[in-house]
């Protein structure tokens, strides 16, 4: 019986002691977290502070460079303006020309004609010349010459020269070879032609005197003639 007593009193306190250290064990368990936690939670707060250091030098720097680029760039600037390295190229100025441009189109019966449309025989055509000088510079000497439309007998005393506020004055003449000749005189019936037209005529010539301006309304005009078509 004592034998079995010691037995059990002796077990009763491995078993105390083993609660013993366990409980020790614990506590210096939850002291570790404890302080891991709190190591971690350190660690965090530098990270953080590390970040938020970089972005203020990261800023820093850059408003460094940008203010180093500009001071480079204008220090260059000034050296090149200034040491007079590369010579100014010299001034190019365009001399003034007169730009004289033409526009013809043919009408019937007060309508524009298209290209492509096939007048009937016997239609008296229009051609109308609207010249403008789009230049920069005054046109001196103009001279227009506008070839006959084939199969066209020319209508005699049907010119018409529109000169409004251009100042110029002109003189018209015809042509019997396109052009490379104006002295020809036209006459009535002329090649065959019915009564009131010339069909030996194939140009008529304008020669102008006088300086034709470049700025409106001084700068355009018109002149035009009738031919009839067969």
């Amino acid at each position: 019986m004592e034998k079995r007593e010691r037995n059990v009193r002796l077990k009763g306190r491995a078993m105390m002691l083993a609660s013993g250290f366990i409980v020790l064990a614990c506590i210096a368990g939850l002291v570790a977290s404890v302080s891991l936690a709190g190591q971690k939670n350190s660690n965090r707060v530098i990270s953080k502070t590390i970040i938020r250091r970089a972005k203020k030098v990261s800023n820093n720097n850059q408003s460094n460079r940008g203010t180093n680029a500009g001071g480079a760039q204008n220090a260059n600037t000034g050296s090149s303006n200034s040491g007079g390295g590369q010579a100014r190229p010299a001034y190019q100025v365009a001399p003034p020309r007169s730009d004289v441009l033409l526009e013809k189109i043919m009408t019937l019966d007060g309508k524009e004609l298209a290209p492509d449309v096939v007048e009937p025989i016997g239609a008296e055509i229009t051609y109308k010349t609207f010249f403008t000088n789009k230049g920069n510079a005054p046109s001196r000497s103009l001279n227009i010459i506008d070839p006959i439309q084939d199969r066209t007998d020319f209508k005699l005393g049907s010119v018409v020269n529109e000169l409004a506020t251009t100042g110029l004055k002109v003189t018209v003449s015809y042509s019997r070879d396109g052009g490379e000749n104006c002295d020809y005189t036209p006459v009535d019936g002329g090649g065959g032609a019915p009564p009131g037209f010339d069909r030996t005529v194939n140009a008529v010539c304008w020669s102008f005197s006088g300086d034709l301006g470049f700025t409106a309304p001084n700068n355009s005009g018109s002149v035009s003639y009738i031919g009839r078509r067969r």
